[in-house]
């Protein structure tokens, strides 16, 4: 006798609506292979980003993923801002990193309501927990960047005495590692079913403005001032930034001025 199937079974349950991308360069979305431990989770970040994200979607270990995620982010973020604080010394040693954490951190907290809102208005159906994977995604990836340029930014903070440039120095890097970040934030949408990423472009823009704008708010993150955080003169950071490049301008074409300095 053979057994014969029964009709009577009925089918196993489908799986969600996810579906891979082609297009993304960086890995398939496919299933967490290799466990939820850190080493493994920093090395997918890495090499295959989006498998995170499926398993944020499908697996029941979604927290572990998310706790791992945001521990690189901490490390990553203090690691840098360690080096940071080495332009200055003193008390930046310990508040610079201690303003990078918690300004990005923060940052990322109040703009995760609109990519919620902006990836519903998308398209796209994904559970809270994923999209705050893909946040912390976002800011661990960026963190991870940040850290292979931390020789380069301590190479400039030992031998420039400029702080202008070297404010211009960091928000460059952090523009070009927050938007690999932001990349795997369009990757994971499309790969979630998002068929309209236009929202995810204007929260990108947001998302942005808000960081740098948080530099402003948590000066000095360079240099030394009387007051470890100054709330109290509120600025955009365009004009801050701007009185700064003046400012050092100012103070160079003064020690022009001085008698003897063209013998220097």
């Amino acid at each position: 006798m053979t057994d014969e199937p029964n009709p009577a079974t009925p089918p196993p349950p489908p799986m969600p609506a996810l579906r891979a991308d082609s297009r993304d360069p960086q890995g398939g979305f496919e299933p967490l292979e290799g466990g939820c431990d850190l080493p493994n989770i920093m090395n997918k970040l890495l090499k295959r980003p989006l498998s995170l994200i499926y398993s944020l979607e499908t697996d029941e270990d979604g927290r572990q993923i998310l706790l791992r995620l945001l521990l690189i982010s901490i490390a990553s973020l203090v690691i840098f801002g360690l080096v940071v604080g080495t332009f200055s010394w003193q008390e930046q040693i310990w508040a610079a990193p201690l303003k990078i954490v918690s300004g990005l951190l923060f940052s990322g907290l109040i703009c995760l309501p609109s990519l919620y809102i902006f990836a519903c208005l998308g398209g796209l159906d994904a559970k809270f927990r994923t999209i705050v994977g893909v946040l912390c995604g976002l800011i661990a990836l960026s963190g991870l960047l940040l850290v292979g340029f931390a020789p380069v930014v301590w190479l400039f903070s030992a031998s420039s005495t400029s702080i202008t440039f070297l404010g211009f120095l960091l928000l460059s890097l952090w523009i070009v590692c927050a938007g690999f970040g932001l990349v795997l934030v369009f990757h994971a949408g499309r790969a979630l079913g998002m068929t309209n990423t236009a929202h995810l472009t204007i929260w990108c823009g947001v998302f942005l403005l808000v960081t740098l704008q948080m530099t402003t708010t948590l000066r000095p993150i360079i240099g030394t001032s009387d007051h470890l955080v100054n709330f109290q003169e509120k600025k955009f950071f365009l004009s801050y930034w701007r009185e700064q490049l003046n400012g050092e301008y100012e103070e160079r074409d003064e020690r022009e001025e001085e008698p003897g300095a063209s013998e220097l």
